[in-house]
């Protein structure tokens, strides 16, 4: 119902009700794994918190958000995915940075671009320029441990991969076209298909996708129910370049929630 409104809504009451559906189809996915759920008052918190106050030249892309040790969000990444909470702190830029859809905002908008794009040699062969080894500092050896490290952080179970160089190229072997079609990050893909990876290791990031848009939407949702001044004056005047980052979030969470969610549940 929240992202079925979400839909129709207002821009200034989006983030709210996505943030609000998002967390009910998260509870639904918990509950296929932990039929408990809540065994305690401990887990019904949202697992994150964000600054009270906005200072003076306050910048979306620079606001941060910290993880908690208990409620739906350590929950979540520990049924979920496996892993353990760490209460980090993330920016939002580098949060936005995870998602494929935001490569154009960051490119047009402050000069970065996030991805490389590789492209299919074969159904279960990626490719990437040689200067991907350089840009990480790493031999194709050194570079294989890292990306089957950081893969399995999210999918246990993911099979081996072998990575070759040449002068021309570093080609990226998976044990079949299913597991390179469903490669979790680092590998990450376009809207084409085309395969991608962060340009920079220090911008990866070893996080779900459901993860980050929980941890983005909360801050939103917090954002425009409690900061309604910078909230309101941003999207009427629409004098700051963070707003096009934020409606192509929110266009991301709206395009491929349902997507994920289905994907977590009948996986």
């Amino acid at each position: 119902m929240y992202l079925a409104q979400a839909q129709i809504a207002p821009f200034a009451i989006k983030p709210m009700l996505l943030f609000y559906g998002l967390s009910q189809l998260i509870k639904s996915c918990v509950l296929s794994v932990d039929p408990y759920y809540p065994e305690n008052a401990a887990v019904l918190a949202h697992g994150i918190t964000t600054r009270k106050r906005k200072k003076q030249g306050y910048s979306f892309l620079d606001d941060e958000v910290k993880e908690q040790r208990n409620g739906l969000y350590p929950h979540m990444i520990k049924k979920l995915f496996h892993m353990e909470h760490s209460e980090n702190k993330y920016t939002m830029k580098a949060l936005l940075k995870q998602l494929p859809d935001m490569h154009a905002c960051f490119a047009f908008l402050v000069n970065e671009e996030p991805f490389m794009k590789g492209k299919w040699a074969a159904t279960d062969r990626m490719v990437f320029e040689p200067i991907l080894l350089d840009l990480y500092h790493m031999t194709a050896s050194r570079f294989q441990q890292y990306a089957l490290e950081q893969m399995r952080k999210l999918v246990p179970k993911t099979q081996a991969i072998t990575v070759v160089e040449t002068k021309q190229q570093v080609e990226i072997r998976f044990a079949n076209a299913q597991a390179a079609r469903n490669a979790a990050p680092p590998f990450h893909f376009d809207k084409d298909g085309s395969p991608l990876i962060h340009r920079l290791k220090a911008n990866h990031l070893p996080l779900p996708e459901l993860a980050i848009y929980y941890l983005v939407l909360y801050n939103l949702s917090m954002i425009c129910r409690y900061e309604t001044e910078w909230w309101g004056e941003r999207i009427h005047t629409m004098d700051c370049d963070e707003i096009p980052f934020i409606k192509q979030f929110l266009e991301t969470v709206q395009a491929r929630t349902k997507k994920l969610i289905e994907r977590q549940l009948f996986q």
